[in-house]
């Protein structure tokens, strides 16, 4: 299956996953063939992406992170737990629910280790304070964090602290006070939530030191190397993966390879090394242009440079459609380009 933007989706398309909106309610069907009225619709609601299937691709099952219903409603219930605890408002009640649902994502997350790759998932809803890449990162995060040997009770930290980590910002008892760019906002938020809460200083340390970078040119205390805790640094991962993925989504393999690289004195290179053995880069059955101008669909990644995963050819001048590339042995192709429909 494949993910479409819904500004790119095409009459004709069939649904490979439901199609749920911001109050989980079922829009579509999987397997529905979508209509002129029903993609018009689609564009007035604030849904952002579709996962479509095709004759271009080779896989069915569904991931996890790409069924709304097990993203969406844990989205809007940290939400509302970071709502109702900054504004005092039930909060013994909310700070168990927020628990619940951090202990719920880790749990799926490990049994789901060895199986799931760390990738991104672009938002499924186009609303900015939904909350839904803040789920999308914990996730990842916690997911990296089993993948390399970290318990599911470290985990749960990790998630924890990554939910919180802005929580200066994302508050409404800061709002219009603390900038996203300011660099006071991981000290305010570590003073707020030690002074109202019981939260584990491993997890105020997350959030204390979400901005401190490997090369010691962070903020707030300019840490440098391990004096940054094990979850900041793998928060720091996932979050720049996200944030170049999220800014160049048809971005060449190549081009993303280098965007890492420049990152890489950033950011822990021992845990880069970990990350860049379980992450997907392209999502098998994305529908790639090669350099040499042949059009491919992703197929597999491999370990060692998942920049240059296996690809079919599906129209070429040069090989037989079918033909199997794997680009990581190749010396001369790479992708070039990320569409989403063959024309």
């Amino acid at each position: 299956m494949r993910l479409i933007p819904i500004e790119k989706l095409r009459v004709g398309s069939k649904l490979a996953v439901d199609i749920l909106d911001e109050r989980f309610t079922k829009l579509l069907p999987k397997g529905h063939i979508l209509t002129e009225v029903n993609v018009a619709r689609l564009k007035t609601t604030n849904i952002a992406t579709v996962y479509i299937t095709d004759e271009y691709c080779s896989s069915t099952e569904e991931t996890y992170t790409s069924q709304a219903q097990n993203v969406l409603p844990k989205a809007t219930k940290i939400k509302q737990a970071i709502y109702n605890t900054a504004n005092g408002v039930n909060t013994s009640e909310s700070i168990a629910m927020g628990l619940k649902t951090i202990n719920e994502i880790v749990n799926d997350m490990d049994k789901q280790k060895y199986s799931l790759k760390i990738a991104y998932e672009p938002k499924k809803i186009a609303v900015d304070d939904f909350g839904e890449e803040i789920v999308y990162i914990a996730m990842m995060s916690s997911l990296f964090a089993l993948k390399m040997g970290f318990t599911k009770q470290q985990a749960a930290v990790i998630c924890l602290g990554t939910v919180l980590r802005d929580i200066a910002v994302i508050s409404p008892r800061f709002k219009g006070t603390v900038s996203p760019y300011s660099k006071l906002h991981p000290i305010k938020g570590y003073e707020h939530m030690k002074q109202n809460y019981n939260f584990p200083e491993a997890v105020l340390q997350i959030i204390l030191q979400h901005h401190e970078l490997y090369d010691g040119k962070g903020y707030p205390y300019g840490l440098k190397g391990k004096e940054i805790c094990d979850g900041a640094r793998i928060v720091a991962i996932i979050e720049t993966f996200y944030k170049l993925k999220t800014n160049s989504v048809n971005t060449s393999g190549k081009t993303l390879q280098q965007d890492v690289t420049r990152n890489l004195g950033y950011l822990d290179p021992d845990y880069i090394e970990q990350f860049l053995r379980h992450v997907t880069i392209f999502g098998t059955d994305s529908l790639v242009i090669l350099t040499n101008g042949d059009v491919a669909t992703v197929t597999y990644t491999p370990s060692d440079n998942p920049f240059r995963p296996q690809v079919k050819i599906i129209k070429s001048i040069t090989y037989p459609k079918g033909t199997i590339i794997n680009l990581h042995e190749s010396k001369t192709l790479e992708i070039f380009k990320v569409i989403y429909y063959i024309d």
